[in-house]
């Protein structure tokens, strides 16, 4: 993205937007708050924080149900429910997922989260060294998903994030075309259908558990009053399943990251555990993972003085709006005592993330843990690397080193529900 006019030519998927992620967001917010993109066959961003939320809650005329991103076709196989949709029937859905969702709920589920929080520190602990993506980050949401939630075999986990890390996280490759690229990640969404689909039909002839996929079983009523069909209830769980186990672990990445690199603050957090939940809301506002998500104009209308077209794509981005220096002085800054009334990093309007509780619950969880558990934590040798992939911010790598600590038992069965 160097040397380009970001007005008329801006790419979410620019390799060096990852790189100089900082300096390129401080400039389109300063000076081009709506920009064009010829990318993916074309689309437009939002970048301000009011700019955001403004077409947010507006679904009537920026409206999901033609998909969350440039060149999302989709198919019968794989869309994501409630993301996809609009209300009146996205919010019926939403309070399905709330009720098993919402932080009383979810506050349950901390004992199970913490014994898989705990698992993952010892399988590194004793080597004074990690590669924390890989041997935490990555695997904490998902296993949370699973066991926690699902109550499926944790050995089937590395095929399904396999699978979500390809519909989701991979980047665009060099010379590949827009329709190659939207094929390829749609195959990833496919194969994390067909996982879901068996393991919802198997679910479907055992007894009711009580637990969220048994709500989703059985369903809402569509506008026109017919029970929801059943490829929409897989819809909803892949939306469920893929959302929580990819999003997630840019923060979490996130996290360590900030903990290696501000030792002043560590030790702050260390001493203080009353700055926990505050620093979380800052730490989630300045990873934010979501880099952006789309909607598609239903009429000729403008967003900040900049005409938009009927079918034109908007894409909110979430991740640049969290910078926005109108909202948050010093924003590319970390301030762990920040007050943040209101965290755009979850999204916003009636798509916000659902989810947010548990993501919360896992950082407090982590924070905790590591805290208690791993002294000098510093980056070591090696690459951080972080990339984009269109919708969400990916932490590739992140090398940790630090003082060798001690192996803790764990039961993790503690707190399943």
């Amino acid at each position: 993205m160097k040397s380009v006019d970001y007005e008329t030519d801006f790419d979410l998927d620019a390799p060096d937007f990852p790189e100089s992620f900082d300096e390129i967001s401080e400039e389109v917010l300063e000076k081009c708050p709506v920009v064009h993109s010829a990318a993916l066959g074309g689309y437009k961003v939002v970048f301000r924080d009011e700019d955001i939320r403004t077409v947010a809650k507006d679904w009537q005329t920026f409206s999901n149900r033609f998909g969350y991103e440039p060149n999302r076709n989709g198919d019968d196989n794989a869309r994501l429910f409630p993301l996809e949709i609009d209300p009146p029937y996205q919010a019926r859905w939403r309070s399905v997922l709330g009720t098993h969702l919402g932080a009383r709920t979810v506050a349950l589920k901390e004992p199970s989260i913490r014994a898989h929080v705990n698992d993952l520190l010892n399988g590194f602990i004793e080597a004074g060294e990690c590669e924390f993506v890989e041997q935490y980050a990555s695997q904490l949401p998902g296993r949370m998903f699973f066991s926690t939630f699902l109550h499926v075999p944790l050995e089937d986990l590395a095929y399904v994030q396999k699978a979500t890390d390809e519909a989701v996280s991979i980047p665009i490759a060099e010379g590949e075309s827009a329709e190659e690229y939207g094929a390829r990640r749609q195959a990833g969404w496919n194969r994390v259908a067909e996982y879901l689909e068996e393991y919802m039909r198997r679910r479907e002839e055992e007894p009711p558990r009580g637990d969220i996929v048994d709500s989703i079983l059985q369903g809402v009523e569509m506008e026109d009053g017919e029970p929801a069909p059943w490829k929409h209830k897989l819809f909803v769980m892949l939306d469920v399943l893929a959302g929580g186990m990819t999003t997630t672990t840019f923060v979490l990445a996130g996290l360590a990251h900030f903990l290696a690199t501000h030792p002043e603050d560590r030790e702050r957090l260390k001493a203080d555990p009353s700055l926990h939940t505050n620093a979380i809301e800052e730490l989630l506002r300045y990873y934010a993972s979501i880099l952006a998500l789309g909607r598609t104009a239903m009429t000729d209308t403008e967003v900040a003085g900049h005409q938009v077209k009927k079918g034109e794509m908007l894409m909110l981005a979430y991740s640049v709006g969290c910078r926005d220096p109108k909202i948050y002085e010093n924003p590319n800054e970390i301030i762990i005592d920040r007050p943040i009334t209101s965290n755009l990093a979850f999204g916003w309007g009636s798509h916000r993330c659902p989810g947010n509780s548990i993501a919360r619950l896992q950082m407090r969880v982590t924070l905790e843990e590591m805290l208690r558990r791993i002294d000098d934590l510093q980056l070591a040798e090696g690459v951080s690397s972080i990339s984009h992939s269109t919708v969400t911010r990916n932490w590739d790598s992140l090398p940790l080193k630090f003082t060798p600590g001690a192996v803790e038992s764990v039961d993790l069965d503690a707190g399943r529900r």
